[in-house]
């Protein structure tokens, strides 16, 4: 049986070392191979001014599946999707987009906490491949396919 490829890649910009970190912990949980790929630049058209965030859908859409089976970019950038106020990530069928914004302590006026920043981001990385993998959102709360809008589990 191949092995899954799944690319990680920098979309915008990112806390320096979290990639490196997110791909060491994703390759020692899962039989896929994550790699890091090249950086990608946020589509200037998906900036909202007046929300000051982006669309996640159109960042999904601008990430493009060569080399590998499966995308996932992380940003550092603020989303929305939809009618929702913010999202954590959003899922197409082959990519996805996962936002470090408010799952960094920071956002909230805490003290820097890099070691919660990779567990929250983990977390929503997995939730996100879920998705991709044709996962629907679970009833459990403490299930990491359980919809959230707070970093509370």
């Amino acid at each position: 049986m191949d092995v899954l490829r799944i690319k990680l890649v920098q979309v915008g910009t990112i806390q320096p070392n979290i990639l490196d970190v997110i791909v060491r912990e994703l390759n020692r949980r899962f039989k896929s191979k994550f790699f890091i790929g090249e950086k990608v630049e946020i589509p200037a058209k998906a900036y909202d001014k007046f929300k000051e965030q982006y669309d996640a859908e159109m960042v999904v859409k601008a990430l493009e599946v060569k080399d590998c089976d499966k995308v996932i970019g992380v940003t550092s950038h603020d989303l929305y999707y939809k009618n929702l106020n913010f999202v954590f990530g959003v899922a197409g069928k082959d990519t996805c987009i996962v936002s470090t914004a408010r799952l960094d302590p920071k956002f909230y006026g805490n003290s820097p906490n890099f070691d919660l920043l990779i567990k929250r981001t983990l977390k929503e990385i997995i939730h996100e491949l879920g998705h991709m993998f044709g996962l629907e959102h679970c009833s459990n709360p403490k299930c990491v396919m359980s919809f959230s809008n707070s970093v509370a589990y």
